[in-house]
């Protein structure tokens, strides 16, 4: 299957040069360009070429934006969820859209947040979706913590373990915040038992997917020198930046977001047999404790059982 991991800048979809990409949002307005709306197509471009089975968005504030993703790819499953920043006021959302063909219908969708609240009682937002599909696929987008040692990444994942209920395969689309790349092949993300990394050792991540973040000459911060944009999993044979890469002359145009695209091939090797089992168990484990249910027993959720390919 195929993945597609974007952070779609959120100042970028408010038009406002605010945050780290006040400098790429300025860019924009500096050349007369709707960066936003161009990401929109590119992603709609990007899934022409490459069939993604499920995409993950990090910084998610456009109200329309789930919709216009799944019109332009034709993906139906989706979940978007928001975690709250107390010290701003805001909240900050993720989202995910995937095939139900492939990976099957929703049948768990949770949001927590990554981040933990301070000794002044404040919280940044750091949010993580985990949705459990019918097929027994556990697909997760999130926007982590800045990772500055390996301790960081182990907190991450207990928390994330804590909150998986299903024993199925995973895939972690993300913002890690990972410029050190301290996640590799070699020090992948355990979460139940699995090893979960994008396959590659530090130094062909360093080369490979340097994904963050467009910053204009002289300025503070780096031009897309750092890692952190991944997709993780058990198998993953192929992964890159599927866009050539933009300079930070005061004329570019190719801009989309402050951060680059990342594609990658995942081979998610899973019991379906065993999938589907676990999930007739499920239902009739709920049927027997909710008999009342059987009222609701349509031709259209009966309709919708079926149509899943057993």
């Amino acid at each position: 299957m195929n993945a597609l991991t974007y952070n779609l800048s959120w100042a970028s979809q408010q038009d406002v040069e605010r945050g780290s990409e006040a400098d790429f949002v300025a860019q924009c307005k500096r050349v007369k360009r709707n960066c936003y709306q161009q990401a929109l197509k590119k992603i709609k471009e990007l899934h022409y070429s490459y069939k993604f089975d499920v995409i993950g968005i990090q910084e998610v504030v456009d109200p329309n934006l789930v919709a216009a993703i799944c019109r332009s790819t034709g993906l139906t499953g989706w979940y978007r969820g928001a975690t709250w920043k107390s010290i701003e006021q805001i909240w900050s959302e993720c989202a995910i859209i995937w095939n139900t063909h492939t990976l099957g219908t929703m049948e768990t969708g949770k949001t927590i947040n990554l981040a933990k609240v301070d000794e002044n009682n404040n919280c940044d937002a750091r949010t993580c979706c985990i949705v459990t599909t019918s097929y027994d696929y556990n697909l997760i987008v999130a926007h982590f913590p800045w990772l500055n040692r390996r301790e960081d990444i182990l907190a991450i994942t207990e928390i994330i373990d804590a909150h998986i209920s299903s024993n199925g395969p995973i895939i972690i689309l993300a913002d890690t915040n990972d410029a050190k790349t301290l996640i590799t092949k070699d020090f992948p993300l355990i979460i139940k038992n699995r090893k979960l990394s994008h396959g590659l050792s530090k130094e062909e991540a360093r080369e490979v997917i340097k994904s963050c973040c467009w910053h204009e000459k002289d300025h503070k911060w780096p031009h897309l020198t750092d890692t952190g944009d991944y997709i993780l999993s058990e198998n993953v044979p192929l992964i890159k930046v599927p866009l050539p890469y933009p300079s930070n002359e005061s004329s570019e145009t190719e801009l989309y977001s402050d951060h680059m695209p990342v594609v990658a091939t995942v081979i998610l090797q899973h019991n379906r047999a065993t999938s589907r089992n676990n999930t007739r168990k499920l239902r009739a484990r709920s049927a027997s404790a909710q008999p009342y249910r059987k009222k609701t027993n349509t031709i259209k959720s009966r309709t919708r059982i079926k149509s899943i390919p057993f």
